[in-house]
């Protein structure tokens, strides 16, 4: 499986008085990652996102973070992000957080739906969404755990935190977390470290 990886380091603004990052940071960590995802990242011969959301209103129809752990100031974390029941007009976006430890610090999701600015109808996915949802080039970002899906998992709690951060998941996290400045760039990657390029 294949995921959106991203670096963060916690900064003080992201921590409370006595030191470890915030619970509301868990969501940040979430719209840090698909910020960059849809605004950042371009698949060749693609218009920029501008022009595929001139029309467009995105809306986060449901949140969901299950803080796992806390992360203290200047520690880093791994931010790993796929894609769930994704249909015409939503997708689901899932999120795994693992410090430099290789540690589950939360995991969690957020329910896309995408809406005409003028009329409030749904509408299609532009490309910026729809590119990560196939097999081409290596770029699916679509999530494996099934029957129940993430989102399920992630509200049943403890029980199903090994099926979320597996032993792999847990590698890839702590490796991402632990690169160096020059090598902590957002990319997609499979569990076993092999990148693509967008």
């Amino acid at each position: 499986m294949s995921y959106f990886a991203m670096q963060y380091q916690v900064l003080f603004h992201d921590t409370m008085a006595y030191g470890s990052h915030h619970h509301m940071v868990n969501f940040k960590f979430q719209n840090v990652a698909r910020e960059t995802v849809l605004f950042e990242s371009r698949v060749e011969g693609q218009p920029p996102w501008q022009e595929q959301l001139k029309d467009i209103l995105v809306l986060t129809r449901e949140a969901y973070s299950l803080n796992l752990a806390p992360v203290g100031l200047g520690g880093k974390v791994a931010i790993l992000m796929t894609f769930e029941d994704p249909t015409l007009c939503t997708v689901r976006l899932c999120f795994r957080v693992v410090d430099q430890r290789g540690e589950p610090v939360s995991c969690g999701y957020q329910t896309m739906i995408l809406l005409h600015k003028d009329t409030h109808e749904m509408v299609p996915a532009p490309p910026l969404l729809t590119n990560f949802l196939g097999a081409q080039k290596g770029l699916s970002l679509l999530e494996d755990l099934g029957n129940p899906g993430f989102a399920e998992r992630t509200r049943s709690g403890s029980r199903e935190l090994k099926n979320i951060f597996t032993d792999s998941v847990r590698r890839l996290g702590a490796e991402i977390a632990n690169a160096p400045r020059k090598e902590s760039y957002p990319r997609i990657v499979d569990e076993a470290g092999h990148e693509y390029i967008l």
